[in-house]
This record gives C-alpha cells, structure tokens and sequence, in this order.
C-alpha cells in the first residue's frame, strides 16, 4: 500500500524568497536577450522579426505547454505526477510576457514581416484576402490568446489558494509578489471547504481549458507561423505543433526541477520513479513527434502536392536549410530516442539532464527550421547574435518567472488529495523478490 507523505514539511522549510545568484543569473540572461534584440532590430529589422517569432513559438509553447500538463492531470486524477503540478503551472505566467509582446510586435510593424501583408485586393487570393485582413488577424489572434490566458489565471488561482492558506495557517506562510495577486486569501472559510471548492473549480473548468488550447493553439499556429509562407499549407500542422508544445514543456519539467528541486527545497518530493515516468512520457511524445512529422512529409512527397511540397523541399533539400533539418531529426528523435529507451538512464539525474538539454535546444532548432525560411531569403544562415541571444533573453524571464513564483507560493501543491499515493493500490512482487 502507499505510504503518506509529508509534504508540508517541505513546505515549512522551503524557501521564501528566490535565491540571489538564480535570480542574478536570470537578470544577465535577459539583459543579453534586450542587446540582442536591440542590435537584431537596429541592424536587419527581417531578420530580427524572424527571431522573435521563433522564440515566440518555442516559449509560448512551453508556456502553455505546462498547463495543459496540471490540467491533464486533473482530467484524468493522475498521481504519479502531482508533485510536478505547482512548477508546471508556474510555467503559464511565461505566456503573458510573450503575448504582450507579441501583440506590440504586430502593432509596432511587425505585421511587415508577412507577404500577405503586402497583398492588394487585386492580386491576393479572394478567401486569403478576407481571412488576413489586417483587424481581423490582429482581433482572432489577440482574442484567443487573452481568453486562454484568462482560464489559465483562473485555474492557478483555484489552485494556488487552496495551498497559500493551508499554509498561512500551518506554517505562517502568506503569499506574496504574482502569488498573492493571482491566489490571494481573502474570504478563507477553512481548510476542507477550500480544498474541496479548489477541486471543484479546477474539474470544472479544465476541460473547457483544454477545448481552448485546442482551437487558440491551431489558429495561432496557422496564423503566426504557417502563414509567414502564405501559399504552403499542410493540413496536420497545427494539431502537430500544439501536441509538440506539451512536449517541449515535459522537457523543461525534466530540467527546471532536477536544476531547482534542491534550491526549492523540495528535492524529496520527486523520487526517481517521478523521472523515470516523466521520461517514458516524454519518450512517447517523441515518438509521436516523430510519427506526425513523417506523416506530413510522406504524403506531401509520394503525391508531389504542389501547392504543399515546396515548403518540404525549402527546408530538407536546399542549403543551409537541408542540414538544419538533418540536425533537427538526430536532435529531436534519434538521440533522445535511443537515450529514453534506458531505464536507468531515466532514473539518473545527470543523464536525464543531458537528454532533456539535447531535446530542448533540437526543440528551439525544430521551431527555427520551421519559421525562419518564411523570413529569411538568402543563402546563408541566420544563426548568430540575434537568434540565440533572444533564445537566452527569454531563458532568464522563463527562469525569473518561474523561481519567482515558486518562491512565493507553495512549491508543490500539498493540500491537493491527489498528490498522497493511493490508499488502496498494492504493488505486487514476483515471488522471486519477495525477499529482496
């Protein structure tokens, strides 16, 4: 039978601040990310958009990515998981920067960067010229992001509150900083009736969440990324960009705590059985990524679309082009594929560490393969300066966020019911280890 654990007493003595050389470390990233982005703009203001929209689509995806993980689990009441909850909420606050900007990166030019916004009535394609109407581009896209972040914010608060007042009572921990905005107290009518009205609240308005991601998420996708090569389409991309985002935030899951869980001082919380499962998840997600990319690329290929394969041929046969997706393929599927297939692996801190670290910069190159050729026109590679140091820009304000939040609020959600093992399930043993 499972054993109970105390996680309050994690919480008692977790840190309530976010620790200085974290918090040091996180400033110098984004003030790298600013330079960057300043001298990407003022230097080739293409290829600086490019840039942007490739980290919009990675953060914003591992962003919301994370949600969707804490409101799967409720869908589904999964235990295994519960302790990653609070960290994989956290990561939700990353997808309000990221929207701010991207919104005055459209109002502020950014729109230029798109062929059809150069379209006349004359010369666009009738359907094409209704649907990328400028307000109406702005309004879709603006419109389902906002709502999404609303639902987000509404499902942290519900879960945030149950634990901050458990914990102010317990332990005289009371929120503070994004915790006390987005979870505060007030009104607290007790332990059991909150608790039951958090697991009530987040039941309900999960599957409405997931419903949402799945509409916000393909429309922006269509809109943000495909359409940066307006006349190429493929019609499984946004179904396979949104499923990649849960992806990509199962492998920020993986580094943030094996980087943070001793800081947070929660490192108990997460036994190697916790990795051992998130890493046959996400060994599973890169099978399917795997799965959904050749499944786009074969038909296109063998029915010689012509209105799909240019894309396809841009980006696996024409340089610099061909060997980014070569590095993207033994990135993002044959070496953490081969790697996950390991047990012991999974359960080893330092390797699942370096697996998750090869899939998340594969991700970035993946995002980058799929999104710069819309941009970018010539025969060199746009890799440098501008790139990678917005890459690091946003890896502080993730990581800022992230700690910030995590240290002022409970780290893991301990009055959650879910999170204690299941009273009634029973491990079974071949007689062989019965002894053992």
């Amino acid at each position: 039978m499972g054993h109970h654990v105390d996680y309050g007493a994690m919480i008692a003595n977790s840190p309530r601040t976010m620790p200085s050389g974290v918090k040091s470390a996180a400033l110098a990233l984004m003030a790298v990310g600013l330079a960057a982005a300043g001298y990407g703009f003022f230097t080739d203001a293409t290829r600086a958009s490019g840039a942007f929209i490739v980290n919009f689509m990675y953060w914003a995806g591992i962003a919301q990515g994370g949600l969707m993980f804490a409101v799967a689990m409720v869908i589904v009441k999964a235990r295994w998981a519960r302790p990653l909850k609070r960290m994989a909420e956290s990561f939700a606050l990353m997808l309000i920067p990221m929207y701010l900007l991207l919104m005055a990166f459209f109002l502020l030019g950014g729109l230029d960067v798109y062929e059809w916004s150069h379209w006349t009535e004359a010369t666009a394609p009738h359907h094409k010229w209704i649907y990328f109407q400028k307000p109406f581009f702005l309004a879709r896209v603006g419109g389902l992001i906002g709502l999404l972040i609303v639902l987000d914010l509404l499902f942290i608060r519900a879960s945030v509150r149950s634990d901050a007042g458990v914990a102010a009572d317990k332990y005289g921990w009371q929120p503070t900083g994004l915790a006390a905005v987005i979870g505060g107290i007030g009104g607290w009518k007790g332990e059991a009736a909150e608790v039951e009205a958090s697991q009530a609240f987040q039941r309900n308005i999960a599957p409405v969440i997931a419903i949402t991601y799945a509409i916000a998420w393909s429309v922006m996708s269509v809109d943000v990324s495909m359409s940066l090569m307006p006349y190429w389409y493929t019609n499984m991309y946004p179904a396979w960009y949104f499923m990649s985002c849960l992806w990509s935030a199962f492998v920020y899951l993986g580094l943030f705590s094996l980087i943070f869980r001793k800081q947070l001082g929660i490192e108990a919380a997460f036994k190697p059985s916790t990795y051992h499962d998130l890493g046959k998840l996400t060994m599973g997600f890169t099978m399917f990524w795997g799965y959904t990319t050749f499944a786009q690329y074969l038909p296109i290929w063998y029915g010689n679309m012509t209105e799909e394969i240019g894309g396809i041929l841009i980006r696996t046969e024409l340089e610099p082009w061909a060997t980014v997706s070569k590095a993207v393929f033994m990135l993002c599927f044959v070496v953490p594929f081969t790697m996950l297939t390991s047990r012991g692996l999974k359960k080893t801190p330092s390797g699942y560490l370096t697996v998750a670290s090869i899939l998340a910069v594969g991700i970035w190159l993946e995002r980058f393969l799929v999104n710069m050729p819309g941009v970018w026109h010539h025969d060199t590679l746009p890799l440098g300066l501008p790139e990678i140091g917005m890459a690091l820009g946003f890896l502080g304000l993730f990581t800022f966020l992230v700690i910030h939040f995590l240290t002022s609020a409970p780290p893991v959600p301990f009055s959650d019911p879910w999170i204690q093992p299941d009273p009634d399930h029973v491990h079974v043993h071949p007689s062989s280890h019965a002894h053992h």
